[in-house]
């Protein structure tokens, strides 16, 4: 089973800045990280003392807790299955995709994608940088588009 330490991810400065910088549309300027998952999402404060998840697969923020404190007993139970998956991190581990530092796992074609899937097959190691760049680029372009529209992906170095 998987520890927390294969569970979460230590961003460096450069990963938090892309954070900020890419997720600015959704997240503003005034809010703190609390926790990072080895699946590229976030768990962050906002100045009213509640806490969310950014879900970078789905580009969605949730309410998870009305305190840091809560927030703290909601890790030590069944929520903390939903939000870190370890046995998804577990198979990820088994096929060798291992996690070097600075680094989070991101999706071949994100879950939000018909074709897409929070499938080990579809998930790779990248560093965190990009992974917040990309994510938050992509939902951005997305999200005034209406539900079902098609989309047409370039990947260009």
């Amino acid at each position: 089973m998987a520890t927390w330490s294969q569970l979460t991810l230590q961003p460096n400065a450069a990963a938090l800045e892309a954070l900020r910088e890419h997720w600015r549309w959704l997240l503003g300027e005034d809010w703190s990280p609390l926790l990072f998952s080895a699946l590229g999402d976030v768990f962050l404060r906002l100045p009213a003392g509640t806490v969310w998840w950014l879900s970078t697969a789905t580009g969605s923020m949730e309410q998870v807790a009305d305190s840091p404190e809560q927030f703290q007993e909601l890790l030590a139970g069944e929520q903390a299955q939903e939000w870190f998956l370890p046995g998804l991190i577990d198979v990820l581990r088994a096929q060798g995709k291992v996690l070097r530092d600075d680094q989070c796992y991101t999706y071949a074609i994100y879950p939000i994608f018909s074709a897409g899937s929070f499938s080990a097959e579809n998930m790779h190691p990248v560093s965190a940088q990009e992974h917040f760049s990309a994510s938050g680029h992509l939902h951005e372009s997305l999200r005034k588009l209406p539900d079902g529209a098609k989309v047409q992906i370039t990947i260009t170095d």
